[in-house]
């Protein structure tokens, strides 16, 4: 996405989106598939987006500091706004403190920040309990503790604590059961499963594992899913809306591609629907777009995602290492040149191909291709290069070690 490449999101793009309000004031997602005319009325102009998290990750997967900063002001929205709810008031004091470290820096008692205070004692905690009297000094004992700590450190930590959130990652939606239409219920869909709670029920866990089929149809959702003794059964709900009912059918799909698959299935990846003419002209091509409208934007999964950025930024930081070794070697001749460029090849080669971090030191047998890690190595059932089955793993132990950050000196 261009905004994501301005703000020097390079390779984690697919952790976002882009979200806008239709007419109903309701908040949906962009689908960056889908022209955005059939999405939007263009009659409302400008046309206001706002760049959102819309697959959120533990912070030690994410790999550019431009992407954990904006992780971090989408985690600040969201608790602010209550989107994000926290597990208890300790917690919430102590993400306040952050928040004020990593917008103000120390705490400074002849100018305490109170305004950032105010605005983030906002937060709320998941178990309704009354905000406690003594708020404000649990919040200054905190923020006194994170003294010389950096911004971009208590924005990390900022998103490790909310990383541990039950609410973490949740899209949530309103619905009454089809069964109890007196009966609001509060979906979440986020990287686990689908939680389901009410004010007279305790909260409930769907997993992804355990989901076997998930439909919309106007404004009713419904999902098929197992119980723990085996047996199958079915929740129905209505929302307010068609709209939020394909919103949650979104949610429900692209999240479990995201988190739970190794990739996004072509069921995913071409669903879609189409009008009238497009219809009619699919009789006779079906290959045409005309009418064409994608149900999902999901292209990569969360392994997918994460592999690519750091084999692109691996590649990245080999081609500066090349370019600052052709500059040192300048004056010695082809021959510098040349000695440099096969000792980067031979790095290459030595590094694991599934990881692309750590050395090789791994045989699979009986195939004996060697290409993997001991970590990776305990993952594969089947060899990647010829695709036979791996009876066992053997360990190497190579006499040299090669090291990514080695250059040769000339």
């Amino acid at each position: 996405m261009e905004a994501c490449e301005y703000l020097g999101i390079t390779h984690e793009a697919d952790y976002f989106g882009l979200k806008y309000e239709n007419s109903r004031g309701e908040e949906l997602w962009l689908n960056l598939r889908n022209p955005i005319d059939r999405q939007v009325s263009c009659h409302a102009v400008p046309l206001r987006f706002s760049l959102r998290v819309k697959f959120w990750i533990p912070p030690h997967l994410l790999l550019q500091d431009t992407t954990k900063h904006q992780f971090y002001l989408n985690a600040k929205h969201d608790l602010l706004d209550k989107t994000l709810l926290v597990n208890n008031w300790d917690t919430a004091a102590y993400l306040i403190a952050l928040i004020s470290q990593a917008e103000e820096v120390d705490y400074d008692p002849l100018h305490p920040p109170h305004n950032i205070y105010l605005q983030a004692s906002s937060i709320s905690a998941i178990d309704s309990s009354e905000k406690p009297l003594d708020l404000l000094q649990k919040i200054i004992e905190e923020h006194k503790k994170l003294k010389g700590g950096k911004r971009s450190t208590a924005e990390y930590w900022l998103l490790k604590a909310v990383s541990d959130q039950e609410t973490f990652g949740e899209e949530r939606f309103h619905a009454v059961a089809k069964q109890q239409p007196h009966e609001p219920l509060k979906i979440g869909v986020g990287p686990h499963g689908v939680s389901i709670s009410s004010e007279n029920a305790e909260k409930q866990l769907i997993t992804f594992s355990s989901v076997i089929s998930a439909s919309s149809q106007k404004r009713n959702f419904r999902v098929g899913y197992l119980l723990e003794d085996g047996s199958t059964t079915e929740l129905e709900v209505k929302l307010d809306s068609s709209h939020i009912a394909s919103g949650l059918y979104r949610a429900l799909t692209e999240k479990h591609a995201f988190y739970s698959c190794e990739t996004v299935t072509s069921a995913v990846m071409a669903q879609c629907i189409r009008d009238l003419k497009g219809i009619i002209v699919s009789i006779f091509n079906e290959d045409s777009n005309q009418g064409k409208k994608y149900v999902f934007d999901i292209r990569r999964t969360c392994r997918e995602v994460y592999d690519g950025a750091r084999r692109a930024i691996y590649q990245e930081n080999n081609m500066q290492m090349m370019g600052q070794s052709k500059s040192d070697c300048h004056d010695h001749g082809d021959n510098c040149k040349d000695s440099q460029e096969k000792y980067i090849r031979l790095i290459d080669s030595m590094l694991c191909k599934i990881c692309m971090d750590n050395q090789i030191d791994t045989a699979f047998l009986p195939c004996g291709h060697v290409l993997a890690c001991n970590n990776c190595a305990l993952r594969c059932e089947k060899c990647p290069i010829c695709r036979s089955e791996i009876k066992q793993s053997q360990k190497l132990f190579l006499p040299v070690e090669f090291r990514t950050t080695e250059r040769i000196e000339c």
